[in-house]
């Protein structure tokens, strides 16, 4: 499942627009949370709340990320 984010660190976290959406509807799926983005939106750290999924692959311009 291809997953939108404003931000996306090197351990699967992904930044949203904080209201929970896509972790409510993914956590009912069993899929392979894919987030894509820009190699810019890659940052050392990504806020973390207890409901936040993470994922387990990150898809840039530069680099494929596996977590």
């Amino acid at each position: 499942m291809l997953v939108p984010g404003r931000a996306f660190d090197r351990k699967g976290n992904r930044l949203g627009r904080g209201g929970g959406y896509y972790d409510r509807f993914l956590g009912a799926l069993d899929a392979v949370l894919c987030g894509c983005g820009y190699a810019v939106q890659i940052v050392d750290d990504v806020p973390v709340d207890a409901h936040d999924l993470p994922l387990q692959i990150i898809v840039t311009e530069d680099e494929v990320v596996r977590v």
